[in-house]
């Protein structure tokens, strides 16, 4: 396993026979800094990394290490397999049931795992715990802004994105411009989500670029701009392809340019292209991811319902109303609006009782 660049700093610096104190007169960099540096507590950005590549000569050596991902949980350690096998279970549970349940076992989660990290004596099990504590700060977020909780959601991503950065995951921070443009989208304004997601597509991960193109391409839609949604999920179909497994984001969803596109194309007009998309990606979604097959499966039945074929989409809400109930989803009341309005307006003689029952869950 090569070593982390803190590693390298010391074994060159010691190799070198150079001092803490010496070191100071070569970077400018206190010796205080100098051992977080070294104990792996301050990740380098490329300034810092070349700084101490000409320092010791490392011929850029340094630059390539701070350049590498970072490295993710430690797979040695017993609490950190704990809790990350814990968190599956919760993300588990988070396809399945309401947010409420899902959240009185996860926010405890956000806080111990801080207070761990903390609290670490080892550098290596410190920034572990910083990782873990960021990916369930993350997924509470969203768990947040399932239940419509915009304001906590925001809050929980912000600690997410602080923890990730003591962890040494400073890409977290461009994913919560995604989140953010993720919001707007959700509040109906174009402008910002095109906004956020231009920020967040300057970093540097190409699962994120791909987050972002997507969101740029959903904001454009939303605005009516056809040649620039078009443009942005034919770059997010390229980042998706580079990106591989992504840390962030659904991972039920396995084309999720696909699923973009067709919500683009919905907003677009373009309304039977947008069922014809979902007709075939619905099936893909694991049997168990309850929350993202009620959600896109919703999306279909609109698609379908604004294409023309009203009484199908009746038949395929109707399948999905125990689901709705069960997933109790913000983001999915606010589709299951749409369509209790177009059936308000369209008045199919299959949507009377449909309506009913729309109108049961939106209210209770």
């Amino acid at each position: 396993m090569s070593p982390t660049f803190g590693q390298e700093v010391r074994r060159l610096r010691n190799e070198r026979g150079y001092s803490l104190t010496r070191m100071t007169g070569l970077v400018p960099y206190s010796k205080g800094h100098l051992s977080k540096i070294e104990n792996g507590q301050v990740q380098p950005n490329p300034e810092m990394a070349r700084l101490f590549d000409d320092a010791l000569r490392a011929e850029g050596r340094l630059v390539e290490l701070a350049d590498a991902p970072v490295r993710q949980i430690p797979s040695d350690h017993t609490t950190l397999l704990t809790y990350d096998t814990m968190f599956e279970q919760h993300r588990a549970l988070g396809h399945r049931l309401s947010p409420d349940v899902v959240l009185g076992g996860l926010r405890p989660q956000v806080d111990f795992l801080s207070s761990m990290a903390r609290s670490a004596d080892d550098p290596g099990l410190g920034r572990g715990l910083w990782l873990l504590a960021a990916r369930y700060a993350e997924y509470a977020g969203w768990m947040e802004q399932e239940r419509g909780d915009d304001a906590s959601a925001a809050e929980l991503t912000k600690r997410a994105v602080q923890y990730a950065v003591k962890g040494g995951d400073l890409e977290l921070e461009a994913w919560a411009l995604v989140r953010a443009a993720e919001f707007a989208l959700y509040r109906g304004d174009a402008h910002a989500t095109v906004d956020f997601a231009r920020r967040a597509s300057k970093s540097r991960s190409p699962a994120v670029k791909a987050g972002a193109a997507q969101r740029e391409a959903l904001g454009y839609a939303l605005a009516g701009a056809e040649d620039r949604c078009q443009d942005a999920l034919d770059r997010a179909a390229r980042w998706q392809q580079a990106a591989g497994e992504s840390p962030y984001g659904t991972t039920s969803v396995l084309d999720q340019v696909a699923i973009a596109r067709a919500w683009a194309f919905h907003d677009l007009g373009r309304h039977a292209e947008a069922a014809a998309i979902l007709d075939t990606q619905l099936p893909l979604i694991a049997p168990g991811a309850l929350r993202a097959r009620t959600r896109f499966g919703l999306r279909r039945a609109l698609a379908h319902a604004e294409a023309g074929h009203v009484d199908h989409a009746c038949e395929l809400v109707v399948d999905l109303l125990d689901d709705i109930r069960q997933v109790r989803s913000a983001t999915v009341h606010i589709d299951l609006t749409t369509f209790s309005k177009l059936l308000y307006r369209l008045r199919p003689a299959a949507g009377r009782e449909v309506s009913g029952e729309i109108n049961e869950i939106l209210f209770a």
